[in-house]
């Protein structure tokens, strides 16, 4: 257990020298004041576990001193001395946060006990005060499990640690391997003054970071891998690297620009902790941001070969994710039900590919030809089940020639039963399938492409879609014309 700090604060030297002599004795580490103006000073400078002050003293009492230590919030207990000892004063003490008062002429046992009494509260307060950290990393964790975005991962980190450090300035600093470069991202304690935007160059600490190694020092240590614009340098600093299976992803700082805020190892240890927990959440935001992309280049690619099959799909399902898209951010849609939104309309037809009659022939489909185009969204799920990933576009694929009103196939399913996804995609589908040419007659204008989609809601359509869409349509062709864009049709 390391040694207990106390500071005595008293005008009379004679009582500094007396309760130095025998405290040290007792094994705690003594530093003395003769008043509270250069008790302040040193408790700037160092932290302390105990202050003993006298209550009378010019030109700062002990009460005023008192209450400097709690406005400041310097973390030690505080003793008043005095030599009037009325009920009232030990009171007014005890009120503005002391937590005793030893009587003068005192009796060095008696002064012992109150001591060890108040270091013992001390030691509580600070198991008290880890036991939160715990419960905050608990909670912490709880949070990271369900994020799945960097952003988010990064956000609660900061908002969790920063508190915890009583840092002035928190900072995340993660490696781009791809880009090359270090992104940082930092909080600030509301508490503080004015800090530096940051004080220190990442590349200085990459062979102690890469090492997984930590640094802590003060601002002596700091000016070794400072910035060369720096304008203010921290009194104490605590850096931590970010480890994933070996893998160093980058590093986490804590600055304190308080010369009475000193980061301890245990400051180091709560920082490595909260950093590695973060570490593993960041790789998997990464792995599933890695797997979203191979996920949309593989519904790229089978796009891609699917309007291959003819130039009268050329672009169909391109414009059609736009309209989808467009819709969905009319109809403030989740950014995940989104996503599931544009993946499915990139693959709505793809069960085109298990029609083997020619759908784009210049004359009317017969029966049976039409019998077997409206199994395509079957066979587009048949042809997608395999893949597992795929899994929450399917239902969008297979109802998307559903109608309101239950006339649609495959399974004629009406009004809100059919997914919103679906519903969506049926509008975009039939607004671009009437405003592009087919081998079987020319593309319809805006103007009656929109009169029919308002014609058929209510029975093909559902209403609230459609004018969901409509809104959205018309307020991108707006700001097409107005930017001079190609309008897609």
């Amino acid at each position: 257990m390391p040694t207990a700090k106390i500071l005595i604060v008293d005008d009379e030297s004679v009582i500094t020298d007396i309760l130095s002599d025998f405290l040290s004795l007792e094994g705690y580490e003594i530093s003395a004041a003769s008043n509270g103006i250069p008790a302040l000073q040193i408790l700037e400078q160092n932290v302390f576990d105990l202050i003993i002050s006298d209550l009378k003293m010019e030109p700062m009492s002990g009460l005023q001193l008192l209450e400097e230590v709690k406005r400041r919030e310097f973390n030690g207990m505080v003793i008043i001395m005095t030599a009037f000892g009325t009920v009232e004063t030990a009171l007014e003490a005890m009120k503005k946060g002391a937590f005793d008062y030893i009587l003068k002429p005192f009796k060095m046992e008696e002064v012992v006990q109150i001591v060890k009494r108040a270091l013992a509260v001390k030691r509580l307060a600070d198991e008290n005060f880890e036991l939160k950290e715990t419960i905050s990393l608990y909670t912490m964790s709880e949070e990271l499990d369900v994020s799945l975005q960097i952003e988010d991962i990064i956000g609660t980190l900061l908002s969790f640690t920063l508190p915890q450090t009583r840092a002035d300035l928190l900072e995340i600093f993660l490696y781009d391997r791809k880009a090359e470069k270090i992104d940082s991202h930092r909080a600030v304690s509301p508490q503080a003054g004015k800090v530096p935007l940051t004080w220190l160059d990442p590349a200085t600490v990459h062979e102690t970071v890469a090492a997984a190694h930590g640094l802590m020092g003060d601002s002596k240590t700091a000016s070794k891998y400072a910035a060369l614009d720096h304008k203010q340098l921290p009194e104490s600093f605590c850096l931590v690297p970010m480890v994933y299976r070996k893998e160093t992803l980058g590093f986490l700082l804590a600055s304190s620009f308080s010369p009475a805020m000193k980061f301890t190892e245990g400051h180091r240890k709560l920082l490595t902790i909260m950093g590695s927990r973060a570490a593993v959440s960041i790789a998997n935001a990464r792995l599933v941001a890695a797997m979203r992309d191979t996920f949309r280049q593989t519904i790229q690619a089978l796009a891609r070969a699917l309007e291959a099959m003819d130039k009268y799909t050329s672009g169909h399902s391109d414009r059609v994710t736009l309209y989808c898209r467009l819709t969905g951010g009319e109809m403030s849609l989740e950014q995940e039900a989104q996503e599931v939104l544009i993946n499915t309309a990139l693959l709505h037809d793809i069960g085109k590919f298990g029609c083997h009659a020619n759908l784009n022939k210049p004359e009317k489909l017969t029966h049976h030809e039409y019998e077997v185009f409206k199994q395509h969204p079957n066979f587009g799920v048949e042809i997608l089940e395999p893949i597992t990933f795929l899994g929450s576009i399917l239902p969008g694929i297979k109802y998307h020639h559903e109608r309101w009103d239950g006339k649609g196939y495959p399974e004629g399913l009406t009004g809100e039963a059919i997914p919103l996804i679906a519903r969506i995609l049926a509008v975009a589908d039939a607004y671009d399938a009437m405003t592009s040419n087919r081998a079987y007659r020319k593309a319809m204008s805006h103007k009656v492409a929109i009169g029919e989609l308002q014609r058929c809601s209510g029975t093909q359509f559902d209403p609230m879609v459609v004018k969901h869409f409509i809104g959205a349509i018309e307020n991108y062709r707006a700001e097409a014309a107005t930017s001079g864009q190609a309008i897609p049709q």
